[in-house]
């Protein structure tokens, strides 16, 4: 705790409470404490952090660095005074550069303390004074939610020279708005507040509340900014809170909007001329820029780069249309979106008696190439992978991208029929993409400068890759167009795979191969999945992103669906006959995963997850792809299971001499499968998580191969696979690394293919080679 550490008199701030808080934001109210515990390990009472100030503070002597200052300014003074006489001006600026550098580590060692001190916290001091200071704060706070008759007062309890103090908050009655008045003095104006008095954050009837006087400025503000007013401030907008009039608890709100002084009006800007500028970093040429016309917009370069109507489709300022915040915000937006520029920059000249917007942009380079390098993970082990590309802006004048991509990565997936042998995949292609800065289809440019709002692409796409793995070499040959949009006030985006053709190749081993020729001889059509093939399909995906999905100040949602159907263009080739062994499916596929977060407090979410799924093949084989299949277990998915391993259904992997051998992933048409997790910080970057996953996969039609692994809607409840247990995160802000131990609780397996295994709900099997504890390496969170 640190009690150790104190001196005499002083006394250690252990923890703060708050009653009768009721309804008020807890979070809100504890952020006005003036005195703050020292942090400690969750549920531990140890506080490191004041060990390593300690540590540091025993070692800590500024005379020393007093002593370091003075070496080094007689040290680098002497190389200074050398390159001076020398005339080498360079020399003596990097050496100043340097001195400065030192000279303010060691001032910064003076005025905060070392290392240790710095990375560590201080004691954290029992004062009375701070404790007055929160109590008037509070009492502030209650004020501006409407309690103005509230009393706050502290007590403490004290233990061995350890307190804990409690704020005690009497709220009584809030006031209550009874009534509200607009007092608006340009008539113009008046019309425009009273359209849109339903949006006011100030409503008769509810409590008096500070923070909505200051939404409804903000909210007047931006409407004025966005009808014309250019020059509209909020200085022009007053409150005036009457509580006294009404008694009774009741307050009427008054809002003023004044005119500017001597004017009887705000004046109203419409846009005289819009200049374009598409290479204003350029300069030093003495000739001047070109310029075109284009819906009324002038556009200037040295060079003419782009086409004008592309960009017009990406911008929002027209001549005599009135000033508005938003379009030019927007404006912004699309142009950055196009990934063409390096900068945007919009800015109004009202010289002159004229309203004239100027964009000024700098395009980025031509060519771009990167080279990225790291750790992956799907299902299994991290990997490390490289990843090369070369970019090409504006390809054709109509600001396009094209890029060629190349990956090469390991990932240590266990083998599909080994479980001993990571590291085993190997995945490596390459892949050429062309976007467009629009939709490709055949409207008109007024539909198409609509659509410019949401960030229209077109994609064409060209890949070969190979899936190198100990049993197979799987090569994918694959061709694609989509359509991609945003809507950015909602925090949507949506994929439209108008078209996806795959040609999928795959060089077994003989082993493997006469492992899936058993499977065929049961029933299971799995080998046509690694049979030369064919796969078309069309998808729509949609993701929404809820109140940024996974910030830890406020709940937000990410709910993602993707709808698929394969086999959309197949009749053509099927009559084709280009080749008679190559496999071709049919399939309609759907998938939707919902994810929560709800933060407990600063340092405690609570999250959960529900992610399922539907695929129904109805080709002439009965099966699908093996990618579109469903696998469940592994670090993110049901993490008591092995990556890949779980079900199907209450089909247990047990040979026939009685020994637990999941050694073969397992494919299934439908997938259920949820996660909670109880996510603290313990200390710092590490962070704990108690979870339990639930779920499983099915097939859709009975499988003789895997007795008990279809789907039935009156039993799928009973083979609801259950794991829990508890994982490390340690959190580098920009990666976060994660182990995770789980434990079965609940088998849905009950039936191999010679025996079935009967007992209660909570028994598992007690069969060799069963393991009841996994453990999970992953990167980033499970969901």
């Amino acid at each position: 705790m640190g009690r150790r550490y104190l001196e005499d008199g002083e006394k250690l701030l252990v923890d703060q409470k708050l009653v009768g808080v009721k309804k008020l934001n807890t979070e809100e109210i504890q952020s006005l404490y003036a005195n703050e515990p020292n942090d400690k390990i969750l549920f531990i009472p140890w506080s490191p952090y004041v060990d390593l100030y300690q540590l540091g503070k025993k070692a800590y002597d500024s005379s020393k660095y007093e002593q370091r200052k003075i070496k080094f300014n007689k040290k680098y003074q002497q190389k200074i005074e050398k390159a001076i006489r020398k005339e080498k001006k360079k020399k003596e600026k990097r050496l100043r550069e340097k001195l400065s550098k030192k000279i303010a580590k060691q001032n910064r060692n003076i005025t905060e303390g070392n290392q240790a001190m710095r990375l560590g916290e201080p004691l954290a001091i029992y004062d009375s004074t701070l404790e007055e200071e929160t109590v008037y704060k509070i009492r502030q706070y209650l004020h501006s939610k409407g309690y103005f008759n509230a009393e706050v007062r502290h007590e403490k309890e004290e233990t061995f020279k350890l307190v804990t103090a409690t704020y005690i908050i009497e709220r009584h009655p809030p006031y209550i708005i009874d009534s509200i008045y607009y007092q608006v003095a340009d008539s113009l104006i008046n019309e425009l507040l009273a359209d849109q008095i339903s949006e006011s954050t100030i409503v008769k009837g509810e409590n008096y509340e500070q923070n909505n006087i200051t939404n409804e400025r903000e909210r007047i503000n931006e409407i004025m900014l966005n009808n014309g007013y250019y020059d509209f401030s909020r200085q022009y907008i007053r409150f005036k809170v009457d509580s006294s009039s009404l008694g009774d608890k009741k307050v009427i709100v008054g809002v003023h909007v004044d005119n500017p002084t001597d004017q009887t009006h705000h004046k109203v800007f419409r846009l005289d001329s819009i200049i374009f500028n598409t290479d204003a970093d350029i300069t030093g040429i003495s000739s001047p820029r070109q310029y075109n016309e284009y819906k009324g917009v002038t556009y200037q370069f040295y060079k003419r780069r782009y086409h004008e109507k592309i960009l017009d489709w990406r911008h929002f300022l027209y001549p005599d249309s009135v000033y508005s915040k938003a379009n030019t915000i927007e404006t912004q937006k699309q142009l950055s979106n196009l990934d063409i520029f390096k900068f945007i920059n919009i800015n109004y000249d009202t010289t002159g008696g004229q309203f004239i917007a100027n964009i000024f942009t700098s395009p980025l380079k031509k060519y771009q190439t990167s080279t990225e390098t790291g750790l992956s993970v799907s299902q299994g082990l991290p990997g490390p992978f490289i990843n090369a590309s070369i970019k090409n802006r504006n390809t054709f004048k109509g600001l396009e991208t094209t890029e060629l991509s190349g990956r090469v990565g390991f990932e240590g997936l266990t083998g599909a029929t080994e479980t001993d042998k990571p590291y085993s995949s190997l995945d490596y292609g390459a892949n050429l993409t062309l976007t467009f800065p629009q939709f490709i289809i055949p409207v008109g440019g007024n539909i198409k400068s609509q659509l410019g709002r949401y960030n229209p692409k077109t994609r064409l796409a060209f890949g070969l890759n190979y899936n190198s793995r100990i049993e197979y070499l799987r090569t994918n040959i694959t061709a694609a167009w989509a359509y991609t949009w945003q809507n950015y006030e909602k925090r949507r985006s949506y994929v439209l795979n108008l078209s996806e053709v795959n040609f999928i190749d795959s060089n077994l081993t003989n082993e493997y191969r006469e492992f899936l020729e058993d499977l065929e001889a049961q029933g299971n059509n799995l080998i046509k999945s690694f049979e030369p093939s064919f796969v078309s399909s069309t998808s729509f995906t949609a993701t929404y992103n809820i109140n940024e999905y996974g910030n830890k100040k406020s709940t937000s949602s990410y709910l993602r669906y993707k709808v698929e159907t394969g086999g959309n263009i197949i009749q053509s080739f099927d009559k084709l006959s280009l080749r008679s062994d190559v496999e071709f499916f049919k399939f309609a596929k759907i998938n939707v995963d919902f994810r929560r977060t709800y933060p407990l407090n600063s340092k405690i979410t609570l999250a959960y997850r529900i992610n399922t799924g539907v695929a129904l093949p109805y080709g002439d084989n009965q099966t699908l792809p093996y990618e579109k299949f469903y696998f469940a277990g592994g670090s993110n998915s049901v993490r008591a299971w092995e990556p890949r391993r779980l079900g199907p259904g209450s089909y247990l992997p047990v040979d026939s001499l009685g020994v637990y051998n999941n050694n073969i992933e397992q494919t299934g048409e439908v997938l259920l499968e949820g996660s909670v997790e109880f996510r603290h910080q313990l200390f710092g970057p590490i962070h704990g998580a108690m979870f339990i996953d639930m779920g499983n996969i099915w097939t859709i039609r009975e499988d003789s191969s895997r007795p008990g692994a279809n789907f039935e809607a009156n039993d799928f409840i009973k083979e609801i696979a259950v794991g829990a247990g508890y994982g490390v995160r340690v959190d580098f802000s920009f990666l976060i690394l994660r182990l995770d131990a789980a434990w079965k609780l609940i088998e849905p397996g009950r039936y191999s293919q010679t025996d079935s295994y009967e007992g209660q709900t909570f028994d598992l099997p007690d069969v060799p080679g069963y393991q009841r504890l996994v453990w999970n390496l992953g990167i980033g969170y499970p969901f």
